[in-house]
C-alpha cells in the first residue's frame, strides 16, 4: 500500500510540472447563470450579489430556480428581481437539484450556461476565467476551483484543505485531458446539455454523471482557474451526511458508466482518473480496519492491559497517531538507531517526503498559505481517515442496491 501511494504521489508531482498550453484570450459571450436553490435564505442574497458584482463585460442574466423552499428564499429573490431586471426566478416543487438546473437551462436565453450552487460566492474574476476555454469550439463544459468559505470553525479548515487537494487533483487530471467532474460552479454549452438531455437525477452525483455523459457525446471537457467559495458543513453530523451521500453517489455513477473504466477510448479519464478514484475505495476497505486495529490494539496491549487507561503516556501515544509528530518521531528514532531500518521504513519515508512536496506545491498554486494550513497539515491524517471511512463504507449499500432518486434536503 505504501508503494501504491508512492506511485500516486510521484505521478501527481510529475503532472504538476507538466506544461500544458493554456489560453490567455478573454472572451465575453452572453451568459446565463442558473442558481438552483432549496432553503437558501441565509446565502442566496450574497450568491446573487457575487454574480452581479463580478467583473464581466458581456451580457449576463441570473436565473434562480427555487426548488420547493420552505423558508424565505423566494421572497428574498423576488425582492432582488424587482430592483434588477437581469434576475429572474422560477419555481419547482422540490424536484431535486438536477431538475431545477434543467428548468433554468430551458428558460435561459444564452448559449453559455453557468451552474452555481445557491450557497456559494464567486471570485471577482471567476466569470471571465470560466468562459475562456470556450474559444475552442469542441469544449462542452468547464469546471473551476472549489474552496470553503472562511470561518472560525476548525471543521471548515480541514474541509477547505481537502477541497484544495481535490481541486489540485482535478487540475492535474486536466493537464492530460482528464477533466470529468463539475462540482458547484461550472460552465456548459447549452446545446451540449440539451443534446444529452440535461442533468439526470438518477444518482447523488449529478456533477460527476454529467461530465461522463458529455464525454461520451464527444465533447472536450476542461478545468479553468475560476474560483468559488462555498458553504461547507460546520458540524460533524452535517459532514457525515454529506460524505455518505458523496460516497454513494460516486458508486452509483461508476455502476452507471462501467464501460468507461479502463477503456482507452476515453483516454486519461478511463485509464487514470476513474481508476484513481477506485483505488481510494480499495485503499479505504483495506487500510482503515488495519489502522483501527493498530491504534486501538496498541492502546489495549500497551496501556489497558496494565490498567493504564489515561495518563500522559496515553495522551502522547494518541497524539503520535493522530498528528504528523508520529511520523517525525519514527523517522528520528530510525535514523538514531532506536528502530531497525527496513524496506517498510524506506517506503514510509519516501511516501512522506513525496506527500509533503505535493501538498506544498498545491498550497502554493491553489491558495495563499496561512498559519491554519500548517495546523491542518499537522493534524490532517485522522481527519482524512474519518472522511475516507464516511465515503467508502456506506458505498457498500450502493453496490447491491439500485440507484436512488436525487432529491436534496436542507433544513431551514
Amino acid at each position: 500500500m505504501f508503494f501504491a501511494l508512492i506511485v500516486l504521489h510521484a505521478s501527481w508531482i510529475v503532472l504538476f510540472f507538466y506544461n500544458k498550453k493554456e489560453t490567455n484570450a478573454e472572451l465575453f459571450p452572453n451568459i446565463s447563470v442558473v442558481i438552483p436553490a432549496h432553503n437558501e435564505e441565509k446565502h442566496i442574497s450574497d450568491t446573487i450579489k457575487g454574480v452581479v458584482d463580478a467583473y464581466y463585460s458581456g451580457e449576463r442574466e441570473i436565473i434562480v430556480v427555487n426548488d420547493g423552499s420552505t423558508d424565505r428564499t423566494e421572497e428574498i429573490v423576488n425582492r432582488i428581481s424587482e430592483k434588477n431586471k437581469d434576475v429572474r426566478i422560477y419555481k419547482t416543487m422540490h424536484a431535486g437539484k438536477a431538475n431545477a438546473i434543467n428548468l433554468g437551462i430551458r428558460n435561459a436565453k444564452n448559449e453559455i450556461i453557468i451552474a452555481l450552487d445557491g450557497d456559494s460566492e464567486i471570485d471577482k474574476k471567476a466569470l471571465v476565467e470560466i468562459v475562456k476555454p470556450f474559444y475552442m469550439g469542441g469544449v462542452g463544459a468547464v469546471s473551476g476551483i472549489i474552496r470553503a468559505k472562511d470561518s472560525r470553525n476548525p471543521i471548515t479548515w480541514f474541509q477547505d484543505f481537502e477541497y484544495i487537494l481535490s481541486s489540485g487533483w482535478r487540475f492535474l487530471c486536466n493537464k492530460i485531458n482528464g477533466t470529468y467532474i463539475f462540482p458547484g460552479f461550472a460552465a456548459f454549452r447549452r446545446g451540449a446539455l440539451l443534446k444529452i438531455g440535461g442533468f439526470n437525477r438518477d444518482t447523488f452525483s449529478e456533477d460527476f454523471d454529467v461530465g461522463l455523459r458529455l464525454k461520451k457525446a464527444g465533447y472536450d471537457l476542461v478545468m479553468s482557474s475560476a474560483i468559488i467559495y462555498t458553504k461547507v458543513p460546520e458540524t460533524i453530523g452535517g459532514l457525515i451526511k454529506q460524505r455518505v451521500r458523496w460516497g454513494r453517489g460516486t458508486i452509483q455513477v461508476m455502476k452507471k458508466h462501467m464501460d468507461i473504466i479502463l477503456n482507452r477510448k476515453y483516454g486519461s479519464i478511463g485509464l487514470y482518473g476513474i481508476p484513481t478514484q477506485i483505488y481510494w475505495y480499495v485503499h479505504g476497505f483495506v487500510y482503515i480496519p488495519i489502522f483501527m486495529y493498530q491504534v486501538f490494539g496498541g492502546y489495549f496491549q500497551n496501556f489497558v492491559f496494565y490498567k493504564n487507561f489515561f495518563s500522559f503516556e496515553v495522551l502522547k501515544y494518541f497524539f503520535s497517531w493522530f498528528s504528523m509528530y508520529g511520523m517525525i518521531e519514527v523517522i528520528y528514532k530510525t535514523i538514531s538507531g532506536v528502530y531497525d531500518t527496513s524496506l517498510l521504513f524506506f517506503l514510509l519515508i519516501s511516501m512522506f517526503v513525496l506527500y509533503l512536496l505535493y501538498i506544498t506545491l498545491l498550497l502554493m498554486k491553489m491558495a495563499k498559505p496561512k498559519p491554519r494550513h500548517l495546523f491542518v497539515m499537522f493534524f490532517f491524517f485522522p481527519y482524512s481517515m474519518f472522511a475516507l471511512f464516511l465515503q467508502v463504507f456506506p458505498s457498500l449499500y450502493e453496490i447491491y442496491k439500485p440507484c436512488s432518486s436525487n432529491v436534496w434536503e436542507k433544513s431551514q
